[in-house]
């Protein structure tokens, strides 16, 4: 039964890549994909989700809250399939297949979830009072006014 299920997996999983073949990107397209992934993943830069528009997410530099300066700024908008790429010198607007836009999307989601369980886990793991500790510290500053 085993064997049988792996099988049609296999078959299910070949016939699925023939119907649902990967977007071919231009040479422009591919370079915004390029440019997209390697600033998602640099270290340097802050990703941020919109809160009233869902489909757009935000990278920048960290150098913007510091000094004011940006090197690059990227809006990927899900729902308009389109990424911007912007500084102070230019500024393009790229049309990205649908497919390849999810995929973006998906990408960045994933980013910024690894990124909050990491802060999640920092941050329990610096506890180090207990919750009696810290009902006993609130009546005090009670009694304090």
């Amino acid at each position: 039964m085993n064997k049988k299920q792996s099988n049609f997996r296999k078959f299910v999983s070949q016939l699925w890549d023939k119907i649902d073949k990967p977007d071919v990107l231009s040479q422009t397209e591919q370079l915004a994909f390029d440019i997209f992934k390697i600033s998602l993943e640099d270290d340097n830069n802050v990703r941020f989700l919109s809160s009233k528009n869902l489909c757009k997410k935000y990278i920048l530099t960290k150098s913007y809250f510091t000094d004011n300066k940006v090197d690059t700024f990227i809006i990927l908008n899900a729902t308009a399939n389109k990424i911007t790429i912007v500084n102070h010198q230019y500024k393009y607007d790229i049309s990205i297949p649908t497919k390849t836009c999810g995929k973006m999307d998906s990408m960045f989601d994933k980013k910024v979830e690894e990124e909050r369980e990491t802060m999640e886990t920092t941050i329990l793991n610096n506890i180090s009072e207990s919750l009696d500790i810290v009902l006993k510290q609130f009546k005090d500053n009670l009694t304090n006014f």
